[in-house]
Order: C-alpha cells, then sequence, then structure tokens
C-alpha cells in the first residue's frame, strides 16, 4: 500500500499521507513517495498549487519511532538523505505549497507543515517539537521565518505544545477553521491560487521565495522585471480584456 494518495483536481496537486495506523508517522517510504510526487508535480501545468495533508483526524505523528529507535549507522544515513530531499524540496518549490493540518502534527511533522507557503490549522490540532524532548534538534531557521526568532526559541527550546488557539496567535497557523473541515478550506485557497494560472502561481512564488532575500532596491528591480515579463504574455492582456469587457457590461447595466 501506498504511504501517500495524490490526486489532481482544477489546478490543486493533493497529497495524503497514508498510514493511519502509524498516525501518519513519517517512514523512508513515505517520505521518498512525497518527494517523487511533489517532483512530477514541478513540471506538470495541470498543477498550480499543491496541497500536503493527513486527512481531518491526524496530521502527521513525526518521525516512525520504530525507525528512529532502531537506527544504524547505514539507516541514519538513508533517512538524512531522504529528510534534506523532503524538506529541501518543500523549501524551494516553485509552486505554492498549502498544508491542511487537520488534527495533531508533531515532531518532522509540524515541520513540513512550518516548511509550507501557507497553514491551514482545524480546532482539534496540537502541535509541538517533540524531538525536542528526546534532545534532538529541529529545523529553526524555516521555523523563525514564520513566527519570528522570539516565538521559534520558546517552540524549539522547549518543545512544549501549542493548541490551535495559541497557534493562530503567534502566526504559525494562517487560518484556523472547525473540525472536519481543514483540507476543505485548503482546496478551496488552492483553488483560488490556481485560478490566476499555473504560470502567475509560480512567478509569484518565485518572488516570495526571491525578494525577501533582497535589499529594498534590489527586490524592487527583480519585481518590476518579473512584472515587465508578465505584462508582455497574450494571455494576460487576454485576461484582462475580459475583465475591461465585464466591468463595462456591469456599468452599462446600471445605468
Amino acid at each position: 500500500m501506498s504511504s501517500v494518495i495524490t490526486s489532481v483536481n482544477d489546478g490543486v496537486g493533493t497529497l495524503t499521507f497514508n498510514r493511519p495506523e502509524r498516525r501518519n508517522a513519517l517512514s523512508l517510504e513515505l517520505m521518498d513517495e512525497m518527494s517523487d510526487a511533489l517532483d512530477a508535480w514541478k513540471s506538470d501545468d495541470a498543477v498550480a498549487a499543491v496541497v500536503v495533508t493527513g486527512g481531518e483526524d491526524f496530521f502527521c505523528a513525526g518521525l516512525d519511532l520504530d525507525l528512529q529507535s532502531g537506527f544504524t549507522e547505514q539507516t541514519r544515513d538513508v533517512y538524512s538523505a531522504c529528510a534534506i530531499r523532503v524538506y529541501g524540496t518543500l523549501l524551494d518549490y516553485p509552486k505554492p505549497t498549502i498544508a491542511a493540518v487537520g488534527g495533531p502534527a508533531y515532531g518532522g511533522g509540524i515541520e513540513i507543515a512550518v516548511f509550507c507557503d501557507i497553514r491551514i490549522g482545524a480546532d482539534n490540532g496540537r502541535y509541538a517539537w517533540s524531538q525536542i524532548k528526546f534532545g534532538l534538534t529541529p529545523y529553526f531557521a524555516p521555523l523563525a521565518r514564520v513566527v519570528g526568532v522570539s516565538q521559534a526559541k520558546l517552540l524549539a527550546f522547549t518543545g512544549d505544545p501549542v493548541d490551535p488557539v495559541e497557534a493562530l496567535r503567534i502566526g504559525l497557523l494562517d487560518r484556523l477553521v472547525p473540525a472536519g473541515t481543514v483540507v476543505k478550506a485548503a482546496t478551496e485557497i488552492a483553488r483560488s491560487i490556481a485560478e490566476t494560472t499555473t504560470y502567475s502561481a509560480m512567478v509569484n512564488k518565485e518572488m516570495a521565495l526571491r525578494s525577501i532575500t533582497m535589499d529594498p532596491i534590489s527586490a524592487l528591480s527583480f519585481e518590476t522585471s518579473i512584472y515587465r515579463e508578465v505584462i508582455r504574455r497574450p494571455e494576460i492582456n487576454e485576461r484582462i480584456q475580459a475583465a475591461y469587457a465585464r466591468i463595462g457590461s456591469r456599468a452599462k447595466g446600471t445605468t
């Protein structure tokens, strides 16, 4: 049985963890299958945005303890390669990614959510960098970019859990929705992104990745160059003209 389930609908690629008997804990197979799916969607024009989820009840329990407790020198190296591949893929992914976090997310699971661009959480959630309690280390830099350095220190130094309300307050979650609706909510956002076209989604993601690493003048020049390229595309101008025509029709209808 596959450790992930994938589907593509209306411009949205959905990747669902499929290890319910292990609360979607991360295995080597799951991480490899996740990376393979994400790599395949990079060049697929049918996918403009990606939703990553574990379903409505449990996002991910983190690294499978069966794997972690039985590490050998060889399996440690294999795990490290799997981890850097999947997290690195998410970190520099060319299309917008949305984590639909239903239920708890711990350790490497909450880190997958942090590596995504947007996090939608349900009110049945609970989040913790639980590996800290074992004396292990987290991925600190992505967390600090999401919640700020001070809050990241609090989460990463203690490993103590936070509830969904606190997660929303500190910016770990971008939106909080009722339990049972998180996949639907995340998919609606992904479809809204997809409606802008795959091309638009990708150039906006490129700006989001690169501009914030630049000084203000360099960012201005970079983003202006992107705009100049976009505005020349025939399909973009067609969308502008269609929108203008719709606005004109409505205005005439009110006079």
